[in-house]
């Protein structure tokens, strides 16, 4: 087993976070997870908010899954996205 380790920010806006199909995470908040090893994951997120408003995701563990991303929320008041990572 390994560990995720995920954290999460919205100003102004709420982010739905999830592992593969199962909600782990909503608004901003750190997760701690277990993973199998030898697995592939998927980590995708839809956010909403108010335009002009920042949000970010970060992985800090495992290394395999290590991401960071900072964005604006857009004039259409939600964004979403994701990637693959494997243990």
């Amino acid at each position: 087993m390994v560990k995720l380790v995920v954290s999460t920010f919205a100003l102004h806006g709420k982010i739905w976070l999830f592992l593969d199909e199962e909600l782990i995470s909503t608004g901003s908040s750190t997760r701690e997870l277990e993973l199998k090893i030898g697995e592939s994951y998927v980590l995708h997120w839809v956010i909403k908010g108010n335009p002009g408003s920042t949000y970010s995701i970060s992985v800090s563990s495992p290394r395999e899954a290590q991401y960071l991303l900072t964005r604006v929320i857009g004039v259409g008041e939600k964004e979403f996205g994701g990637y693959k990572f494997s243990t």
